[in-house]
């Protein structure tokens, strides 16, 4: 076991931000952690901004913009409007990309995804370049969870469309970038969104999909590979609730799954953390991170993203959309204590 066997946390942003925030996310960086998130006047406004700051463990810097809908206009020839759900992989021990979602028109169903390189660890930014996830106008293609990579080189990119009905997709990219194969998650069909996929062997992965709200039972939905990504199982609820939120999730060791999800049928109430076994079929809650005080939408827990910072160590990241990106640092001594005393109140 490594770490306290106490949870830190604490607010990423800054103590009188005014905008709506959202969708966090994080890469690790030689002097820590840096996340990303998206801010507006409110959601999908226009001249939204990327944003990031940097954790060296005892504070977080101050905000820096990586990029606004004004540049990425420019950069990409064409007018967006808004700007949301970045995603960043890490190349190389300098290199960072950054995906994220653009919007054109109004509404997120018109936004196609753009990426952005740094090569000095998220320090400065290289110009906005499009993925073309489509030939069809390139419409209805947006991100929210991490990259995967390939023993090859190539590059995987969990997707969604959102512009008739929403689905998972993964979009297969050479090493420079270049989209070279998309395939549709979940067997077809209205299926759900938003796409968390796991690598679990060679050639296996499992994937968690965000259910649509109308689904009943509110269960978190998941699908399975065998021939790395090329087709996808049916989806299939599991028994854990969700009230149609995102789930985050990295593998925890050779046998198990760790992932973070709002742990609630209803309303994004909690953080939860559970162990899943690679085929997603065994759970385990292992505690809540992190509980709302007011069981109203001002207070929702949203959009939980969870990284292995270090060994032993994991960090969760999460917005309440109103005003904060809030951060939770959680090591495996706590993990384990938790699992123990789960046990305990079973028995």
């Amino acid at each position: 076991m490594n770490g306290p066997p106490q949870l830190a946390a604490d607010i990423v942003t800054p103590a009188n931000e005014a905008d709506f925030v959202h969708a966090p996310s994080a890469v690790t960086v030689p002097n820590g952690v840096r996340a990303f998130w998206y801010r507006a006047v409110y959601e999908g406004a226009n001249d939204a901004e990327l944003v990031s700051s940097t954790f060296d463990g005892t504070r977080w810097s101050s905000t820096h913009v990586v990029t606004n809908s004004e540049s990425v206009s420019r950069d990409l020839g064409i007018t967006i409007k808004s700007l949301a759900n970045p995603v960043p992989l890490r190349r190389s021990d300098n290199e960072i990309w950054l995906f994220f979602s653009a919007s054109r028109l109004s509404g997120w169903a018109t936004c196609e995804i753009g990426l952005m390189r740094s090569f000095d660890n998220g320090a400065t930014w290289g110009p906005a370049e499009r993925v073309y996830a489509s030939p069809f106008f390139n419409l209805s293609h947006l991100t929210k969870s991490p990259p995967i990579l390939f023993s090859d080189g190539r590059i995987g990119l969990p997707a969604y469309e959102e512009m008739n009905r929403k689905f998972p997709v993964l979009l297969v990219l050479n090493s420079d970038g270049h989209v070279i194969d998309r395939r549709r998650m979940g067997h077809g069909g209205k299926v759900g969104y938003q796409p968390m996929i796991v690598p679990t062997g060679p050639s296996t992965a499992i994937a968690f999909v965000r259910p649509l709200k109308s689904r009943k039972p509110r269960t978190v939905l998941i699908t399975r590979t065998e021939d790395g990504g090329q087709s996808w199982s049916p989806v299939r609820p599991i028994d854990l609730p969700n009230p149609g939120g995102p789930i985050s999730a990295v593998r925890y060791d050779a046998t198990h799954i760790l992932m973070a999800f709002n742990d609630d049928a209803d309303v994004e109430s909690n953080i939860t953390l559970a162990l899943s076994d690679l085929e997603g079929k065994t759970f385990k809650r292992l505690g809540v991170v992190a509980r709302m005080e007011d069981r109203n939408n001002d207070a929702i827990l949203a959009y939980p993203y969870l990284i292995q910072s270090a060994p032993g160590q994991f960090d969760v990241f999460y917005s309440r959309p109103i005003k904060t990106i809030n951060h939770v640092r959680v090591s495996s001594a706590w993990l384990q204590r938790s699992a123990q005393q789960q046990t305990a109140q079973q028995r």
